[in-house]
């Protein structure tokens, strides 16, 4: 058998996805009745959009990357190669994948395919009529010599695990080429498990399409998901072995501290363009808190983890808006506090862009307070160490990337007046978020941190002075505390009165908290919602 390079087929073009692939089976969740459905998705379409952001990634040898909301799988078959789908693409054929996947029947199956194709023969993949003709030649096209351009040019890394994780089985059916329910064995009908979603466990499975993905129907909505694929077995296998001296198969081998180096793992997910990726955002930020030496729960039992997020203006233009931005809000400070953050494509950041994101080009921007933050080295900050946030390669200020409604799917538009214009601001744009080693927010402040914001936030255009009365009964008096330069006793710099809520930097923001952590009148209650004090149990959205 000649050699696949790559044995998933290609996708056929963007325009033809609502053929193929429904946008109606986007939203489905794994199970109709428990979870709800994960409205307004987005996927990016453009294989070159995909192989650049894949590139960006730095991907390292013995990566394990864990695609959540994988969708059509057009950004895991990049993933599989490393940013190098476009020009593998080229050497599939239908001859060559048929032959792979009749490998792994028993005779007597082989026997029954081919009788069955006498009468009708079944093309591969289901959409092969789209493909372009240049994808469908002979077999030759995976053997052909190249040329020494093509030698010399650098290999792309290729992760040593794929997890494409996507809570709608008919797009997985499709996409990948599975066998339709009941027979799937990712399908969970029909099968004694437990009748909650959370507790049941996350199905995953190999494919003959590709040696290194790995294919699950499950949802990262579900908070216990993406621990349970990183203690899967079949995942486990492609770990790194951390202290080798627990016993072979303890999962506890594979986790490490949040001091220890970062490890090869990345979670890269579509972030859903509504309160359903806002939700998910902020829980994945904040469950990154915690104290030095501390045990981490959720996937920060494995270390400092990156993601790699595609996500919707609105969300993107929160988590990078500078103190004194309109957009500026609680979910800037805590990420900005807790990660080192970097932009990847598709590229088109907005400096102070308005609250619904729908300005395409930069305002400028002057700070409200009458004066500027102080100037005081910040008490209890530990400085970080350097990490693999510096290897990225930073975009150019007004570096944008030009796209058009077919690079995503859904589109914004069918029209085929439409389809050729280039959208004023892609539909999702790239982030990295690494984890810091030391943050200023500790553990057992963090429910105070989420008080003082929101109560701060309420009218972000005041000073401090008229503002810190939301916080409670006799709050202005810490006044006092906040604006004293004296004294160390408190963690961050002095805050004077006159700033503006909006203009706060993090280290500013942590006085305050801290002096209103201390306060002996401190309301007993801090937590705004109802909910689980159990970090393990908290999820996102619950009704």
């Amino acid at each position: 058998m000649s050699r696949v390079i790559n044995r998933l087929p290609p996708l056929p073009p963007p325009r033809t996805w609502y053929t193929h692939f429904p946008s109606k089976y986007l939203p489905a969740s794994p199970d109709r009745n428990m979870i709800r459905k994960s409205i307004g998705r987005k996927l990016l379409a453009n294989p070159k959009m995909c192989d650049d952001f894949v590139k960006s990634l730095n991907l390292r040898e013995g990566e394990v990357v864990i695609d959540a909301y994988s969708g059509v799988g057009s950004l895991t078959r990049s993933l599989l190669t490393g940013g190098n789908y476009l020009e593998e693409s080229k050497s599939w054929t239908p001859a060559l994948v048929e032959e792979v996947l009749t490998e792994d029947k028993d005779q007597d199956e082989v026997k029954k395919s081919i009788s069955k194709s006498k009468v009708k023969k079944q093309k591969y993949p289901l959409w092969l009529e789209d493909l372009p003709p240049s994808l469908s030649t002979t077999t030759n096209a995976a053997t052909s010599p190249t040329s020494s351009a093509e030698v010399e040019k650098k290999e792309p890394i290729k992760p040593k695990l794929v997890v494409s994780s996507e809570g709608s089985l008919e797009l997985l059916v499709r996409s990948f080429n599975y066998p339709p329910k009941p027979s799937n064995p990712l399908s969970t009908i029909g099968r004694e498990i437990s009748q909650d979603p959370y507790t049941r466990p996350v199905p995953v499975i190999t494919t003959p399409l590709h040696p290194n993905l790995l294919l699950s129907h499950s949802t990262a909505y579900v908070w216990p998901t993406l621990p349970k694929l990183l203690e899967n077995p079949l995942v486990q296998a492609s770990l790194p072995v951390h202290n080798p001296e627990l016993p072979p198969g303890d999962i506890e081998a594979y986790k490490r501290k949040w001091e220890d180096p970062e490890p090869p793992i990345t979670i890269v997910c579509q972030m859903p363009d509504s309160s359903i990726g806002e939700q998910l955002a902020s829980q994945w930020v904040g469950s990154a808190v915690g104290d030095p030496g501390q045990k981490r729960t959720w996937i920060w039992e494995w270390g400092r983890i990156r993601l790699a997020l595609l996500c919707g203006k609105s969300l993107y233009d929160r988590i990078l808006a500078p103190p004194g931005s309109v957009i500026h809000c609680k979910l800037s400070i805590l990420a900005q506090a807790l990660f080192d953050i970097v932009p990847l494509p598709p590229y088109h950041h907005v400096l102070n862009v308005d609250k619904q994101s729908r300005f395409s080009h930069d305002r400028p921007f002057k700070s409200l307070s009458e004066v500027p933050p102080s100037t005081v080295p910040p008490n209890g900050i530990p400085a970080n160490p350097p990490s693999s946030i510096d290897t990225f390669i930073r975009p150019e200020h007004g570096q944008r990337t030009l796209t058009y409604p077919l690079d995503f799917y859904p589109p914004v538009t069918a029209a085929q007046r439409l389809i050729g214009k280039p959208l004023e601001r892609p539909d999702l744009l790239g982030l990295m978020l690494i984890p810091k080693l030391h943050s200023p927010i500790l553990s057992s402040q963090k429910d105070t941190w989420d008080y003082c914001m929101r109560r701060l936030f309420v009218r972000d255009t005041l000073t401090l002075t008229k503002a810190i009365p939301n916080l409670s009964f006799g709050a202005e008096t810490l006044l006092a505390h906040i604006e004293d330069q004296s004294t160390d006793r408190y963690r961050g710099v002095p805050v004077d009165g006159r700033r503006v809520i909006r203009d706060l930097r993090v280290e500013e923001w942590l006085r305050i908290v801290d002096v209103f952590d201390n306060w002996a009148f401190k309301p007993d209650n801090l937590i705004l919602d109802s909910g689980s004090p159990d970090e393990t149990s908290r999820e996102v959205g619950q009704d």
